[in-house]
């Protein structure tokens, strides 16, 4: 039962912190996914649960009313210390626990208590009475924020001294997403991830707050933001087990109060994507994990750039350090001319000692213009699939993109012009002027499909 493993976790509470609970993990992944494995009892209609929250039943054993409990054990602690019959009946669950005379919860209870105002409000009234015993007070009941009661400080003292209450808020955290009050479940989590974490008042449950606290809340991205917060205040850092700190540590921080605050659903998927569900994080004392402490990014520092802003960085400041009257990078018609007219020179030379023996009486400079203006004409001749225009020779080809492959990122232009893809540099990186470079980078481009 829940009451079974969680005390085994108190009675084993000497270990050393920083360590994770595998059995803890287990059940509230279990609890988040709505207990696939769980066959519900024939109760032959009988809904006690329920009975009970609309005060005609008393709980069992020896037990009251629900409305005596609001009204006259608000302020009497002692016997909300030393009863440990009444919680499973304030706070049901589809699972048993301790006390055999209190009955799981039902999926035909859970839907009439979400119908019932009635019985709602009562729900938020033992709440209410619960956090008071805590020194918890509720502050706002539509979003859960929660503060410090007056009497905090002897009520902390409580907590530390009888760490059965971790087993306690770990059930109201539970029931409160099974009847509809999702929305108190990040705040109160957050609130002891606070106050044992950052101000450090209640040491005796920081363990169960990390360790089930956090994983009872349901919304995914509540539940990331819990853990962002407990990896950002945990001491020493390289020892949260809880998540894998390269994600924790991009994660984006919580957004301002009331945008975006959302629900969490059936099926909802781990908190931190291959770590929460196997619990594993990187290796303590890793790269990621020294960078995260030591010598990484502080906390509040600012996010790394994208590769294509940086890419767009590195292209602006080439443009401001090239000087003003510096030559910019050719373009792929002006490299295309280049080798027209290299070849052209190459194959003329070639031919030209042999031909001025025959023909004498033509100047060289002569035979070799008019050699080239052949070699134009013949490339110039339209080949299959070449487009002709009106006066029957060939146009040149119309520059072509490469297509769109996947995992293959498409060339952009930023706001200045300059394309953030860097295949089209790949034509400059040979030596200018090289015949073999700009050949193979022309050749290539002719290749591609339009």
């Amino acid at each position: 039962s829940l009451g079974l493993r969680h005390s085994f976790v108190c009675q084993t509470s000497t270990r050393t912190m920083g360590s994770r609970n595998w059995r803890a993990m287990r059940d509230m992944r279990r609890y988040r996914h709505h207990y696939p494995d769980l066959i519900e009892r024939d109760g032959n209609g009988d809904m006690p649960n329920l009975s009970f929250y609309r005060n005609e039943i008393r709980f069992l054993p020896n037990g009251c009313f629900i409305e005596d409990i609001l009204q006259n054990w608000r302020e009497d602690y002692d016997v909300l210390e030393e009863n440990h019959s009444y919680i499973q009946w304030l706070f049901p669950l589809r699972e048993p626990g301790v006390n055999w005379h209190a009955k799981p919860l039902t999926l035909r209870e859970v839907e009439a208590f979400k119908s019932s105002k009635e019985v709602r409000d009562r729900l938020v009234q033992a709440y209410e009475l619960m956090l008071g015993f805590y020194g918890i007070q509720l502050e706002d009941r539509s979003t859960g924020q929660l503060r410090r009661a007056h009497n905090y400080q002897t009520r902390f003292q409580n907590l530390n001294s009888h760490s059965h209450n971790n087993l306690r808020i770990t059930r109201i955290l539970k029931s409160l997403g099974e009847l509809g009050l999702e929305r108190y479940q990040a705040p109160l989590a957050r609130f002891f991830l606070e106050e044992t974490l950052v101000r450090r008042e209640l040491p005796a449950v920081r363990q169960s707050a990390l360790d089930y606290f956090v994983f009872s809340v349901r919304c995914p991205r509540q539940r990331r933001q819990l853990l962002r917060f407990a990896w950002q205040h945990f001491r020493p850092r390289r020892k949260f087990v809880w998540g894998p700190h390269d994600k924790l540590r991009r994660l984006r921080p919580d957004p301002p109060a009331g945008e975006g605050e959302g629900e969490g659903g059936a099926g909802d998927p781990d908190p931190l994507p291959g770590a929460a569900a196997s619990g594993q994080s990187s290796a303590p004392g890793g790269p990621r994990d020294q960078g995260g402490e030591a010598g990484g990014r502080g906390e509040g520092a600012p996010e790394p750039p994208s590769p294509k802003e940086s890419k767009k960085r590195k292209l602006d400041a080439n443009r401001r350090e090239q000087a003003p009257g510096e030559p910019g990078a050719q373009s792929a018609s002006e490299v295309e001319r280049i080798a027209l007219n290299l070849e052209g020179c190459a194959l003329s030379q070639g031919g030209l000692s042999q031909e001025t023996q025959e023909l004498g009486s033509q100047p060289p400079g002569t035979k070799v213009a008019e050699e080239v203006r052949k070699r134009r004409k013949v490339d110039q001749v339209p080949r299959s699939g070449d487009s002709v225009g009106a006066g029957g020779e060939a146009e040149p080809p119309a520059p072509t993109q490469p297509c769109a492959l996947p995992g293959c990122p498409e060339a952009r232009e930023n706001e200045n012009g300059v394309e953030e893809a860097g295949d089209r540099a790949e034509l400059e990186q040979g030596a200018p002027g090289s015949l073999a470079t700009t050949e193979a980078s022309v050749d290539k481009e002719a290749e591609v499909p339009p």
